[in-house]
């Protein structure tokens, strides 16, 4: 419901947003202006590539978005993982590609003791950011001070305001250490609504503002793909800071399914109808997929019977149950096909690279994956059709879109 009531909103705002804000756009007063050529150059990024380096070379993709694991475990020694990150970003470098590196959420620094709501591990928390910084100089072109606060499986338990000062706190020791790296935050989900605001006490700190965006594929309520330029601009006049799209893309396949199809899928659960649903949720949760059934018991367990059914078939939940794309869901144009996908970077990419306030696009990845990883099913299309390359590495048409979009 709450991503509905979003979508009605932005549908209402987005119209006159162009208009209310185009006397602005050239009068912005930046605290630390970074323009594209002081960012070396437009970033364009991808996200969670994998070692195919000759062919993200090809697709004049110059960046990769990857996340920093912690550098040590609960027990202070050393994460093997961290180490595989630092040889990772070195073999990207030497090729010429530069990392734009998203650090550790806050509820990740649970699972080695440090919590950023106790006034005593804030210096240990500072010091991990410092030691990103000072250990990875020269592979990182870019960090990202966690990841989409605001949407609930990240930010949960913390509250906004706990998660804006871990932001704050985390830039505020960067700064002082970064030479030519940018630093910032991205805004995901009602994070446009509630960390916008909250982060501007920070804005000193801060050279970019991410946006994550993917109209036309979690709701069916907006179809203007230029709603696209209105909300980055928005969020450009609020913050006053140069704009990275730090994750776009457009879901390469999925479809509605039928009334029978929703039907036998909820008889694979044991149930009739939805109304069945209504009466005994929490049998139905416990039955659901171990991915999601442990996402929806840790986020949402102390909720009513109603909020639960209200989660699980008005919002993306139900997506993933009946592993569709709900009817209506997409842009105008622009179909959830490998041709439809290819024409929305062949539209919007272009259009970024002209906007001189935004220093750079991170398209939403590099590869189809084998399952959903947010409910583990192998044929929900939520989650796993968003690749420029299929499962096996083969090109689809928009690997051929955005290599086109980002030449020169």
């Amino acid at each position: 419901m709450l991503n509905r009531i979003l979508g009605f909103l932005l549908a209402l705002i987005v119209p006159f947003a162009n208009i209310i804000t185009f006397p602005f756009t050239g009068i912005v007063s930046y605290n630390s202006y970074v323009t594209q050529k002081e960012a070396g150059g437009f970033i364009k990024g991808v996200c969670h590539p994998d070692y195919s380096f000759d062919m993200l070379v090809d697709a004049n993709i110059n960046c990769v978005r990857v996340d920093i694991p912690l550098p040590y475990d609960a027990n202070g020694n050393p994460n093997w993982f961290y180490g595989y990150f630092k040889q990772e970003a070195q073999a990207y470098a030497e090729r010429g590609i530069k990392v734009f590196a998203v650090t550790p959420n806050p509820k990740d620094y649970l699972y080695i003791g440090l919590d950023i709501r106790r006034e005593e591990d804030l210096p240990k928390i500072k010091e991990i950011a410092e030691f990103y910084v000072k250990d990875l100089k020269g592979l990182v072109c870019a960090y990202q001070i966690a990841n989409e606060m605001g949407v609930d499986r990240f930010t949960a338990p913390f509250t906004m305001d706990e998660a804006a000062y871990f932001i704050g706190e985390n830039l505020k020791a960067m700064a002082p250490l970064v030479d030519d790296e940018l630093i910032g935050y991205n805004l995901g989900g009602f994070g446009y609504l509630n960390l916008t605001f909250r982060m501007l006490k920070y804005n000193k700190y801060c050279d970019y503002v991410g946006c994550d965006i993917y109209l036309g594929s979690f709701e069916n309520i907006i179809k203007n793909i230029d709603t696209y330029f209105s909300m980055l601009n928005l969020v450009r006049i609020i913050t006053q800071k140069p704009i990275i799209l730090a994750e776009f893309g457009y879901i390469g396949y999925g479809e509605p399914k039928t009334a029978e199809e929703k039907r036998e899928t909820l008889q694979s659960y044991g149930f009739d109808s939805e109304e069945d649903v209504r009466n005994d949720v929490d049998t139905f949760i416990s039955r659901l997929p171990y991915n999601l059934r442990a996402e929806f018991e840790r986020l949402y367990s102390g909720l009513s019977d109603e909020e639960k059914f209200d989660l699980l078939f008005n919002g993306e939940y139900s997506n993933h149950i009946y592993r569709e794309l709900q009817e209506g869901t997409g842009l105008y144009g622009f179909d959830h096909t490998p041709e439809g996908q290819a024409e929305f970077y062949s539209y919007l990419i272009p259009k970024l690279r002209a906007l001189p306030w935004c220093i750079g696009a991170v398209v939403y990845m590099w590869n189809d994956s084998s399952s959903c990883y947010v409910c583990g099913q192998t044929d929900c299309p939520v989650e796993t059709g968003w690749g420029l390359v299929d499962g096996e590495g083969n090109p689809k048409p928009a690997y051929y879109a955005v290599q086109k979009a980002f030449e020169n």
